[in-house]
Order: structure tokens, then C-alpha cells, then sequence
């Protein structure tokens, strides 16, 4: 799992160049355009030589549909479009999706990736909400106003929590590994931790 912005886009593709199936899932951008996002995304992978699909699924009948899920199962990657985190949650979670998501080799973009935790952050005022459950320990989030983050710090005692600003990258396979530390920051009970600290588990 790679979790970074699009700035960070050449860290999370290095790899990517012999996949023959990506599949491009827009749900967090249901707001903003999915077939923009997706299109995007078709970009940038352009010069590759991949097979891209784009799926919507900006809703709960789509992720609950079974040629949805289809299409996640059978892609060897799997990309996340950045968006509305908490409208991605609540599409993904208890749902076919969300199970198949699990499964999935995921890259994500921006802050999407801060859903997939067992704990995610509440965007719109910094508190600790439930994510999906797909690693514990460790709270992805994005910069946000100094008094925001400081709060969001303060609420989390037992977590780590990671800032991942526009050019941080890192990955998660069972361990963390940090791909750009650029505009990464690291804090666990409010002061400065290690990515090493959480591990997953």
C-alpha cells in the first residue's frame, strides 16, 4: 500500500511499469468530478503499459455491486483519487467494496489514504473518528491549521500520527516504510515520534 499526494506520483509508480491491470477508483471524489479524477490518473499512467479502469462507485448500491467488486478483484493495482475522505467512508465501509479493498494492492492519493486506518480523522474539526480497519497504531492525516493539528495531536495519546504534506510518500505491507520524508510529520501523545513506533499490528 502506497499512500502519498500526486506530487509524490513518481515514488508511488516506480514500480507500476509492469502491471497489466489498474483499476482507478474515484468514490472520494464523487464531489468534484469522479470522471475528472479518473481521468487524471489515466494521465499520468499514460506513458505506461497498463490497462486503466475507471470505476465510480460514489454511492452504497455501487460498492455493493457485484461487477464492481469484479473489477477491483481482478486489477493488479488498485488507485484510490483523492477527495472527500469521510464520503469515501461512508460508501466503503460494511460494504462489498470495502471487504474487497482489503484484498487490494492500493496506491492512495491524498487524503484518502487516512481512511483505511482503524482510526481516520475527522477533516472538518481534527478528531479521531473510525476508519476502516485496515492497520492500527498508526492515524494518516493531512496538514491542516496549526490549532487543528495541534488538537488533533493532543486527542491521539496511544496513536501515531502521521501528517503527510505534498511531497510526503510512505508504504505499509505489514511494516511502514517511508518513501520521501519531505513535509512528513511524525508525532505520537504530542511530541515527535518515529513511523517505526507504529507498526500496524
Amino acid at each position: 500500500m502506497f499512500i502519498g499526494s500526486l506530487d509524490a506520483w513518481d515514488a508511488a509508480v516506480a514500480d507500476v511499469t509492469s502491471r497489466s491491470r489498474v483499476c482507478v477508483l474515484a468514490t472520494a471524489a464523487a464531489f468534484r468530478g469522479p470522471r475528472e479524477a479518473i481521468e487524471q490518473i489515466r494521465e499520468l499512467l499514460g506513458p505506461r503499459d497498463v490497462s486503466v479502469v475507471g470505476v465510480s462507485a460514489v454511492d452504497r448500491a455501487s460498492a455493493n455491486d457485484p461487477s464492481v467488486v469484479a473489477e477491483l478483484a481482478a486489477s493488479d493495482l488498485v488507485v484510490l483519487c483523492d477527495g472527500a475522505p469521510l464520503h469515501a467512508r461512508s460508501v466503503w465501509r460494511h460494504s462489498s467494496l470495502g471487504e474487497a479493498l482489503v484484498r487490494a494492492n492500493l496506491l492512495c492519493v491524498g487524503a484518502t489514504g487516512s481512511v483505511l486506518g482503524a482510526t481516520m480523522i475527522d477533516p472538518r474539526g481534527g478528531a479521531p473518528t473510525t476508519g476502516l480497519g485496515l492497520f492500527a497504531d498508526v492515524v494518516l492525516s493531512v496538514p491542516t491549521s496549526a490549532p487543528q493539528s495541534k488538537r488533533t495531536r493532543e486527542l491521539l495519546a496511544h496513536e501515531t500520527l502521521v501528517e503527510l504534506g505534498p511531497h510526503a510518500a510512505v508504504a505499509y505491507d505489514g511494516h511502514w516504510s517511508v518513501l520521501d520524508d519531505r513535509d512528513l510529520m511524525v508525532t505520537r501523545a504530542g511530541v515527535d515520534g518515529d513511523l517505526r513506533l507504529g507498526d500496524g499490528q
